[in-house]
């Protein structure tokens, strides 16, 4: 059994959650999907978004998962929660780069100097 994972509410508007899964033809699929036994390595992604506002977390392939963190043979569950993990994960990372443009008016739109 997996062990839950409390999602975080959405970051801009505080709205609920949703998990979404798709296979490499777009069609939905969900934790227990099961990928044909000739399909060795099947391509899919997953991603959280907010149901309110429509705000995305990071897209979470197993392609990308294999080529840059070396992770394979993943079931869409491990997936899932990867997605849930980066959605919670977010932080004010590159907050000095907004408040550095801030101090110069880089923020504003349209900007007073085009």
């Amino acid at each position: 059994m997996i062990e839950p994972i409390k999602m975080a509410p959405c970051p801009f508007c505080e709205g609920p959650p949703c998990m979404e899964a798709r296979d490499e033809h777009g069609a939905e699929i969900f934790e227990g999907h099961q990928f044909d036994a000739d399909d060795e390595h099947p391509c899919f992604s997953a991603h959280v978004w907010c149901h309110d506002c429509g705000a995305r977390g990071p897209n979470i392939e197993t392609l990308t998962l294999g080529c840059f963190e070396q992770m394979y043979d993943l079931q869409v569950a491990d997936v899932m929660r990867i997605a849930v993990e980066r959605w919670n994960d977010r932080h004010a990372k590159a907050r000095a780069c907004y408040d550095a443009g801030e101090r110069e008016g880089l923020n504003l739109w349209p900007r007073g100097d085009q």
